[in-house]
C-alpha cells in the first residue's frame, strides 16, 4: 500500500425515530478531527476495537479525520434483524471492511455485530444517496445462515 498522509473514516449512525416519515429522513453531515467516542457510550468498546484494527493498517504519522453521517429515520425495516428490532445502527466504512453494530439505547440489551468486505463503492460526501444499498447488503449478510 502506498504511503498516505491523510485518511478519512466514514461513520454512519442511524437512529429509529417513529414520528419521522420513512421516505424523508433527517440527515446531518459533520467532519471531525477526533473520534466521536463521547457520544456513542453504548458501543464505545466496539468502536474502539474496530478503529484499532483499522488504524493498524495505517502509517503511524497519518492524519485521520472522521466524516460522520447521522440519519434519523422512521423506516422500521432497516432496524429489524434476526427477528429483533433495534433502535440504532452504527457503521464504520473503513479502508477494506465495513463494520456494523445494531444496538438498543440501553447497554444491557442484545446487539448484533459484524464486519465484511463488500463490493460496494461509496462516496463519503454523498452517502445520503447510497446508505440504503449498503444497508441492504449488510442485512443480506446478517440474515444468511452460517454453515459449519
Amino acid at each position: 500500500m502506498a504511503p498516505r498522509g491523510n485518511v478519512e473514516f466514514v461513520l454512519l449512525r442511524l437512529a429509529y425515530v417513529p414520528y419521522i416519515h420513512p421516505l424523508y429522513p433527517r440527515i446531518t453531515y459533520q467532519i471531525r478531527k477526533h473520534p466521536p467516542t463521547g457520544s456513542i457510550v453504548q458501543v464505545r468498546d466496539w468502536f474502539e476495537h474496530v478503529m484499532m484494527r483499522e488504524r493498524s493498517n495505517l502509517p503511524p504519522d497519518a492524519n485521520v479525520r472522521y466524516a460522520e453521517w447521522r440519519i434519523l429515520t422512521g423506516d422500521v425495516n432497516l432496524f429489524n434483524v434476526q427477528g429483533c428490532r433495534f433502535d440504532k445502527i452504527m457503521l464504520v466504512l473503513g479502508e477494506e471492511n465495513i463494520s456494523w453494530v445494531f444496538y438498543h439505547n440501553m447497554p444491557m440489551h442484545r446487539r448484533v455485530e459484524g464486519c465484511a468486505c463488500f463490493p460496494v463503492s461509496y462516496c463519503g460526501c454523498c452517502l445520503n444517496n447510497q446508505y440504503l444499498d449498503i444497508m441492504d447488503k449488510i442485512k443480506q449478510t446478517v440474515s444468511r445462515r452460517k454453515i459449519r
